[in-house]
C-alpha cells in the first residue's frame, strides 16, 4: 500500500513540475484554417467535419480564398500579435500582419488573423508561418510552423 501511495505522490509531482503556468503573456497555439468563397472554414458542428473540410481545401487550392490564423493566447495589457508569413510563390516578399489588443481581464483568448481573398490570390498560398507576441516593444514568445 505504502509503494502505491509513494509512486502516486511521485507521479503528481512529476506532472506538477511539468505544467505551463499560464502567469503572465504568452502563446498557446496557432491554428491556420483555410477558408471557402462564403468565408467558412468548416462545413459542420465538429471537429470531424473542419478536418476533413480543411483536408479538402487543402487538396483543392481552387476552392481556398483566404486563410485564418486562430492564435490563442493569453495574459493582460495591450499586447501585440504578429504574423509572419512566406509564400511559395518565387519572388514574392514575406507579408506581416499585426494586430493590437487591449486586454484589462488576464485570461486565456483567442484572436484570428485574417489573410483575405484579395491579399490571398497576391500573394499566394503561405509556405511557412511565425507568430510573435510583443509587449511594451519587447518580444515575449513566439510560435512558428515547421517550414519557418
Amino acid at each position: 500500500m505504502r509503494i502505491c501511495a509513494l509512486i502516486f505522490i511521485t507521479t503528481a509531482l512529476a506532472g506538477c513540475a511539468t505544467f505551463k503556468s499560464f502567469t503572465g503573456t504568452g502563446l498557446v497555439k496557432v491554428l491556420p484554417n483555410y477558408l471557402d468563397e462564403m468565408g467558412q472554414h468548416t462545413d459542420g458542428v465538429t471537429l470531424l467535419h473542419r478536418d476533413v473540410y480543411q483536408n479538402r481545401l487543402r487538396k483543392n487550392p481552387e476552392l481556398v480564398h483566404g486563410v485564418r490564423y486562430d492564435v490563442n493566447w493569453y495574459g493582460s495589457g495591450e499586447v501585440t500579435l504578429r504574423l509572419e508569413l512566406r509564400s511559395t510563390k518565387a519572388g514574392i516578399a514575406p507579408m506581416m500582419l499585426e494586430e493590437t489588443i487591449a486586454a484589462s481581464v488576464p485570461r486565456m483568448r483567442w484572436t484570428p488573423l485574417l489573410l483575405d481573398e484579395k491579399s490571398y490570390q497576391e500573394f499566394g498560398q503561405p509556405q511557412g508561418w511565425r507568430v510573435t507576441i510583443w509587449k511594451a516593444g519587447q518580444e515575449l514568445e513566439e510560435y512558428k510552423s515547421f517550414l519557418w
